[in-house]
């Protein structure tokens, strides 16, 4: 049992009301302060509709920190800062700044009390593409970003796989995609020694990007899920489902293998629910469709439960967020959903016993098929930024509906 409330947050499409669930107890509403269910918290100011920005929570200032993305035409190089407990976005405009990206890596590191960017990719005037490998740091305390100068640094990369060790105090990195070839490298990042390690084992992860790793404190450890690939039929790009246990003590990638799991995908958002002993994952692309279910990775048996509710917003890809451990919310911003880019804001309230215990349950098939249904007859057709040609050289597809290759 999860003991005490979770609060999950989504950005999602404007106009969407919030759902509540019968199954919902009242015991979960007083503790939470929220309606079961979702709750549709959006303002007037927010950041525009984008989809890659990157977003991480510190809980010393109560407060989230977004950076960068997509806006449906150029990269962006806004700095946002959202206040949870008040439900307000603030931009800020710090005198230097990192330039334009999205897809890059940020993670808080509590011990310096700032947030740690690397990498991303970058589009010139010309729409051409780069990798970045530039590293970062930007303090709320200051309100300035400032550039660090490592001796040696991970490859230029966007979209890798990345969470921050509050034990040890180091970033974990591990893969990316370089505008070519996808990456299955692992780095790790000091901050207090501003030095980049490589950190290769005899077993890990195949080569991805787009997947999501998240820190386990209690056991001291790293939970890595899908992404995607070439490994494809006649190596074609396709999404993965695998999940990874990684120690940073024993430098050991182990498999974790279940009869029940997420389905295969990348771009989802997934973080750890502090005091809960759950991770929970949703969205991400899948199938050629957005998504929109919610799992949640039980850290004692290493176990998926699909906690669904009945209603739920727009699905969507590409979006950002991250776990309030003060006041228990998941707040998610922004994403790719069917009709395009989203950026309103939603807050999650559920309890696990009313979840499904195994696998995907009717309600979660019966909306993966109206999501088909919709997309054959609007003709809308979403080319994912990741669609690819072989291995042997870098594509650039463009989707004007929603999201465009910016990387792959």
């Amino acid at each position: 049992m999860i003991i005490g409330p979770l609060a999950f947050a989504l950005a999602a499409t404007s106009g969407f009301t919030a759902a509540v669930s019968g199954a919902w107890s009242a015991a979960m509403f007083r503790a939470s302060g929220l309606q079961p269910g979702w709750t549709d918290v959006s303002n007037a100011v927010r950041p525009p509709a984008m989809a890659g920005a990157m977003m991480e929570y510190s809980p010393r200032d109560q407060r989230f920190v977004l950076f960068g993305g997509w806006d449906g035409s150029r990269g962006l190089d806004g700095t946002w800062v959202f206040d949870p407990a008040n439900r307000t976005w603030t931009e800020l405009h710090p005198a230097v700044s990192p330039i334009e990206r999205g897809d890059e890596m940020l993670v808080y590191d509590d011990q310096a009390d700032v947030f740690v960017l690397f990498g991303g990719w970058h589009e010139f005037s010309n729409q051409t593409y780069a990798r970045l490998s530039d590293t970062w740091t930007f303090s709320l305390a200051t309100m300035n970003w400032t550039e660090r100068h490592p001796t040696v640094s991970p490859s230029p990369r966007s979209d890798p796989q990345v969470a921050y060790d509050s034990v040890v105090d180091v970033t974990l990195l591990i893969g990316g995609f370089d505008g070519t070839s996808y990456l299955g490298d692992v780095w790790s990042y000091s901050l207090a020694n501003d030095s980049w390690t490589a950190r290769p084992s005899s077993l890990q992860p195949s080569p991805r990007a787009d997947g999501r790793l998240v820190y386990v404190r209690g056991q001291n450890r790293f939970i890595l899920f899908g992404g995607n690939d070439y490994n494809g039929p006649n190596f074609t790009y396709h999404h993965l489902a695998d999940t990874w246990s990684y120690s940073w003590n024993s430098n050991a990638w182990t498999p974790l293998h279940g009869f029940v799991a997420p389905s295969a995908r990348d771009y989802p958002v997934f973080a750890v629910a502090t005091d809960d002993g759950y991770a929970l994952l949703t969205s991400g692309y899948g199938d050629r469709v957005p998504l929109n279910d919610v799992w949640g990775f039980r850290f004692a048996d290493n176990v998926w439960v699909n906690l669904t509710p009945l209603q739920s917003p727009p699905h969507r890809y590409a979006a950002s967020g991250g776990f309030d451990s003060v006041n228990h919310i998941f707040v998610l911003f922004g994403g790719v959903g069917i009709g395009g880019l989203l950026a309103d804001t939603w807050y999650f309230v559920y309890e696990p016993s009313s979840a499904s215990p195994t696998g995907v349950g009717p309600i979660t098939i019966l909306g993966l098929v109206a999501i088909a249904l919709v997309v054959t007859t609007s003709g809308l057709v979403l080319i994912k930024r990741h669609s690819r040609k072989a291995r042997s050289g870098p594509t650039r597809d463009r989707d004007t509906q929603s999201m465009t290759s910016r990387k792959h």
